[in-house]
Order: C-alpha cells, then structure tokens, then sequence
C-alpha cells in the first residue's frame, strides 16, 4: 500500500464539512485519554496560517509528500526565485569531461583500530602529491560531492502590470491576505493592484505531481494578469537553481503545443523531465529561452490553469476543479487519520503556541517528508547540501510517524532502506573491508557512492538507526513476514558493528573508533573513540540483532554476545555524561552540541549512567537558561525535552519546547529556520517528543502524559498516539 493508498484506506470517517470524526481503535494503539472524540477540524482550523502583508520569510506551501510547490504572497513565485518547486524523483548531474573517478576521491585511514580503510575524505591533504594532483583531487571531490543534486523544477509566477504599463513590485500589492487552510491544504490569496482586486486560490494535487491554480480578476481584461514560466539551470557551487542568460545555452526546453495545452521537455546535460500546462482560455507563447506567457482571455474574469512535472511525459492533466476536489477529500482524511493533541483547555497561557506548532509540522511533514527516500533537511522547499539527505537525521524526521499512528506513510522509506539503501551499505562496508552493511551519511536516493567529506564519513550514529527503525516496524506489525523484510537490515548492520569494534588488550574492553566523528561534530575523528550516543547504539543495535535471531527461531550469535560483556560503556567523567572518553567537550564548548543526551532522550538509553545523566542535564540546561552560547540546531530543543521527559522532570520538558531562542523559533508558516531553511529535523522532532510526552514511553510512568507537568497547568487530550520506544 503507497502513502496515498493509505490516506484514503485509513481514514476515521473524512469529512469535508469538517463533522468531528468517529473514532476507532488499532489493537497496539494506547487508548485516548479522553472519553469524547477531539474535534479534529476545530483543532487543526485554528492554527491555519494567515499573513496580512508581503513576507518573505513566511512562504506558503501545497504539496502531496513527493512534490511541493512554495509560493509567495501572490499564490504564485511572482516576486521571488528562490523558491522551490521540487520532487523526489528529479536529479541533475554536472558532465564529468575530465573523467574523474570515485577512487580519486578516497583516502586511507587507519579503521577500527586495526587497519587501513578508504574513506571519502578526498580533501584531505597527500603530502606526497603535487600541486596538480592536489588540484585535481579537489576538483574529483567536489563533483562527485555535487553528484547526484535535486532539480528545481521550475518558477510559475504573475506577470502584473500597472496601468501605465510598468511592472508591479511587491510594494504595490495592497490589502493582501493569504490563507493557508490546513483542513483543506489550499492556500487562498488576494490582493489589489491599484485599487483592482486580485483572488487566486492554489492546491496540490495529492496523487500526482501537479500544482492547481484559479485566479480571478478585472486586471485580465485589460491584459494586465499574465502567468510566466521559467526554467533554470543549476549554479555549479550549492547546486541551487540560476537564472542567468549565461547558462542558457546549457540546457534546453522543447514546446509543442496541442489547443489549450503545452507540453514541455526539459534536458538538462543527461538528464531529461517533462513538464505539461492545460488552461481553460488563453494564449500560450515564448518570450525567450527557457521562459513562457500565458496570457488569459481578455473576455474573462476567471482564469485557471494546471501545471504537471514527471519523469516521463504526462497524459491526461485533471483540471483546477477535479483537482481542488481531490484535495478537499485528501488532507480531511489525512487529519482524520492517526493522532491528535488538543492543549485547548490547558491553564499555561502557552498551550496555544505548541499546539500551533503541533498542527503546523504534521502539515509540513506530511507535504515534505513522505516520498520515495528519506527527505533533505529542507524537504522540498530549498536544496541545502545539494538536495541530499543525511541518514544520522532520518529518526528526526520521520519517526514521529510511527508514534502518531502514521506508519504506512513511510512505506517509500522503507523500501529504500530494503532496496537501494541497503546496496549502498553492503558496497560500503566491502570497499572498507568490513563485514556486513554499514550506513554512511550522506547518500542520494540511488547511491551509487558516498558523498564524499572531511567529515560525513566518519559519522557513526545511523548504524544504529537502521536496526532501530527495523525494530519500529516490528512493534508496528509483529509478525514473520515483517522479520524476513527487514532481517537483512538487522543482521548485517549488527554484523558490521561487531566487526568495526576492536579488542585493546590493555583495557581488556572492545573500543568503538576511531575514526569517528560525534553528534557534536566537535572533536577531531581520527583521534575520538568511545562516545556516549554511538557506544549505546552499539549496545542497543547488537542486543536487538540477537532478540530478532530468537524471534526467527535462530541461536543467538556468540561472537555478539562477548562484544556485548566486553563493550566500552559510554564514559563518565566527574560524574557527567560526556561527549567522548578522550574528549569531554564539556565545560561551555561554544564549537560543540550536547549530542550526548540523545543517549538517553531519542533511545531507551542502554548501558547510561542515569544518575550522571541527570548531573549532565543539570549543567548543560543551567547554561541554555543563563544564556551560555551552546553550538545548538533546532532539533536539540526536543531533545532536551525527550531527556527531560525521560528523566521525570516534566516542567522542564515543556520549557524546553518552548525555550526562547533563535534557532528554537517557529515561523508564522511553521518552519524553523535553524540552519537550512526550513530545518525540517526540528519539525518532525517535536512531534517525535510531543508524541512521547503525551503517550509516554517503554519503562516510563503510567500515569496520564507523563512528560507534561501534573499541577493542573497543562490539560493533555489526545488519541491515536502509541508508545515511544
């Protein structure tokens, strides 16, 4: 069943009125805390997003999961190229004339303590070369860094004219509103242009890639409402779309066109999209390479138009009604499918806040993070690191999922991680020497190599996170079949983490790294080793492989089991949870995050000292409440909270969700802006924690939302959550 499928098959009575759902039960779902249905279309229609003036930090998006369409104050991309039209299916590779090669790229480093391994550092320095060798190291790593990167798709815009015949600006726009209605996912704008009124209504259709859009205005009349399509090229440093006259001879665009319909073809180097227009009325023509008009019918006051995009050519386009209809059915079910949180009769004058933040990042998530592959930081708005996804995030992003009764949205996930996923790691971890499959940061949707950094290979954490999301499935579907999908996964992920550790007869222990590189991203990875978050998914990931193999009828594997008696545990030091056993990191490090505590917060925490956990907690949240510079992104609130929560200190959970602080900011549109924009990992991180917070977690409390406070300030109704692990 795809992520489509299930919108509609799953749903708990849609309905497009906005009718308070009936609501039923899944045999492993918690029961709600409450004895009378929330009113979904209430709760979720309170927080739609209103903007009364032109606001580029504050962009609107439609989109169906595998393809978004952000827009302006204007419904469309009129005043603003930077923003995004993109999919999960669209990549572009730069020619590679000067031949190079992925081995140009590698670098050997001593591994596992034992042996020399090749890493894709290709930056780093040989001593040994020339200049010219350096130099062109340099430039192997930064093509195959760029190799593949996601494809913006296109600019869709309003061409509005004064009545003297100039072009509008955004500062001529007056009485805007823009509305986004959450219950519906269309966005309705209006505006007037010298005292002309403009509406313009937008929707993404939720089963195919296409954007929806009706406009109505006296401005047609005069000529003066025209629609423009651009079609860039990609800048050759962020891979961000460019455009420049300059790099037009780069690329083509291929127009036939059949009545009220034009059909594009788009091939960029060796690579090849499709793109079709339908309109009710009007006229189509090029202005110029790679840029079209479509100007309405000077005999009509209302104008719509379809524009699709795919990897191969389109048939038959749905028209702006069947689509609008369409998504009218899609996103009540969606609301009506899985959890829900109302804080609505909570005392806390801030319950208003969260749970806007709540309802907007189920909406952001859905429409960004439920495609093919696990989604980029910035989902399908912006191309931060090259449109690529980093798998240390993927529990950030998509976990919530799970928790709030979604499940079967990550169906495209999943069969990367058992398909295309799981290729590249057993390629991975044979290129190094290594047995079984080892899951590597930075890779793109068809891996065919490793992004390569001085830094991203030598990330360890999403080892783990392969067995544990293997694991979410089996709670979520306990059966044999669920074990043979995912028993590849498990097994030969749990079998490169016994092979990377090593003996140090010294100790008389296993060691985990070097090289490693941490959470915190600040210790040198050729000298780090036993850190806290790696060593307890070392732990976590060897005992789960073992509890699968007794699942499946199998012994239990000896070689696992004296890793497991003899494994590093994650160090402490004065008492502290710390980053790594060499390196603390921890006495106000500006240049480090407290990566630590995900140890405890995000994982059930194997092998923690709990009581050091809490002194860590202790000092490290002392110093976000005086104000002490921690490096931190906007996912590291919900792990403070997770661990606050866990650690039975409810108050400071809550606090720490809504901690002022310029990376912990949520956008009037929901984003957060820490880092990439928007920093979608701090978005399915909430609903990852509030999930916890509310339903609770294995080994926790019993008592009603046990991770908010119980002094009568917080008043916690939800359903359809489950349990965190």
């Amino acid at each position: 069943m795809n992520r489509r499928e299930f919108i509609r098959n799953t749903s708990l009575a849609a309905s497009s009125l906005g009718l308070a759902p009936t609501v039923t039960w899944a045999a492993d779902t918690n029961q709600p805390s409450h004895d009378t249905p929330i009113d979904r279309h209430a709760l979720v229609s309170r927080h739609n997003v209103i903007l009364n003036v032109y606001d580029r930090d504050n962009p609107l998006q439609v989109g169906n999961g595998s393809f978004a369409f952000a827009m302006d104050a204007t419904g469309l991309q009129s005043f603003a190229d930077d923003l995004g039209t993109y999919s999960d299916w669209a990549w572009h590779t730069f020619p590679n004339p000067e031949n190079f090669r992925e081995e140009e790229t590698l670098r050997e480093v001593v591994s596992g303590g034992r042996h020399k391994a090749k890493y894709a550092c290709g930056q780093i320095p040989d001593p040994d070369w020339t200049p010219q060798q350096q130099a062109r190291a340099k430039a192997a790593y930064e093509w195959y860094r760029r190799a593949p990167h996601r494809l913006h798709l296109g600019r869709i815009g309003f061409e509005l004219l004064k009545a003297d015949g100039t072009s509008a600006g955004p500062a001529d726009l007056q009485d805007l509103q823009q509305t986004l209605d959450l219950w519906l996912g269309t966005v309705t704008s209006s505006f007037k242009l010298e005292g002309v009124p403009v509406e313009v209504t937008t929707c993404c259709h939720p089963k195919l890639d296409l954007v929806a859009v009706r406009a109505q205005s006296p401005l047609m009349a005069s000529g003066r409402l025209n629609v423009f399509w651009r079609f860039p090229y990609v800048e050759s440093d962020k891979c961000n779309p460019t455009w420049s006259a300059d790099t037009d001879a780069k690329h083509r665009t291929e127009a036939a066109l059949h009545g009220t319909r034009a059909d594009l073809t788009r091939t960029l180097d060796a690579d090849r999209h499709h793109v079709s227009i339908a309109w009710n009325s009007g006229q189509w023509s090029s202005t110029g390479p790679h840029q079209f008009v479509l100007m309405p019918a000077r005999t009509v006051e209302e104008f719509n138009f379809v524009a699709g995009f795919g990897g191969q050519p389109l048939g038959r386009l749905p028209d702006f009604t069947e689509t609008a209809n369409t998504a009218a059915e899609h996103w009540p079910e969606f609301w009506n499918s899985g959890g829900a949180i109302d804080l609505s009769a909570s005392k806390d004058p801030r319950w208003h806040e969260l749970e806007r933040r709540i309802v907007l990042s189920q909406y952001l998530t859905a429409v960004n993070s439920t495609g093919s592959s696990p989604p980029q930081e910035s989902g399908l708005f912006s191309n931060s690191w090259y449109g690529k996804f980093h798998l240390e995030m993927t529990l950030w992003h998509g976990a919530h999922f799970m928790s709030w009764g979604r499940a079967p949205l990550l169906a495209g996930w999943m069969k990367w991680f058992r398909g295309p996923g799981l290729e590249s790691a057993r390629r991975q971890a044979a290129k190094q020497g290594y047995r079984g499959t080892r899951w590597m940061k930075m890779v793109s949707p068809e891996p065919k190599w490793e992004s390569p950094s001085n830094q991203n290979p030598f990330r360890m954490t999403q080892q783990g996170h392969a067995i544990y999301w293997a694991e979410l499935m089996y709670r979520e579907t306990p059966t044999p079949a669920t074990l043979e999908q995912f028993k590849h996964i498990v097994m030969e992920s749990a079998e490169f983490m016994a092979d990377f550790v090593w003996w140090d007869d010294k100790t008389g222990r296993y060691i985990l790294g070097p090289p490693l590189l941490t959470g915190s991203e600040s210790t040198p990875w050729n000298e780090t080793y036993n850190s806290t978050v790696e060593l307890s998914y070392w732990f976590y990931g060897l005992r789960t492989a073992q509890l699968w193999r007794e699942r499946m009828g199998l012994p239990r594997e000896p070689k696992w089991d004296a890793i497991l008696a003899k494994l590093s545990k994650p160090p402490v030091v004065n008492g502290l949870c710390v980053d790594s056993e060499p390196f603390p990191a921890y006495q106000k490090n500006t240049h480090s995050r407290p990566a630590w505590l995900e140890a405890y917060g995000c994982m059930r925490g194997d092998e923690i000292d709990t009581q050091a956990m809490q002194h860590s907690f202790d000092a490290i949240w002392a110093d976000f409440k005086n104000g002490v510079p921690w490096q931190i992104w906007g996912n590291d609130f919900t792990m403070l909270a997770m661990t606050a929560a866990r650690l039975g200190r409810p108050q400071d959970a809550v606090d720490a969700l809504l901690l002022d602080h310029p990376r912990n900011v949520c956008l009037a549109n929901g984003f957060n802006n820490s880092g990439s924009r928007p920093y979608l990992p701090a978005t399915g991180g909430l609903l990852w924690a509030v999930a916890m917070m509310a339903a609770g977690w294995d080994g926790g409390p019993t008592g009603h939302a046990p991770g908010f406070p119980a002094d009568g300030s917080w008043t916690v109704k939800w359903e359809g959550l489950k349990k965190a692990a």
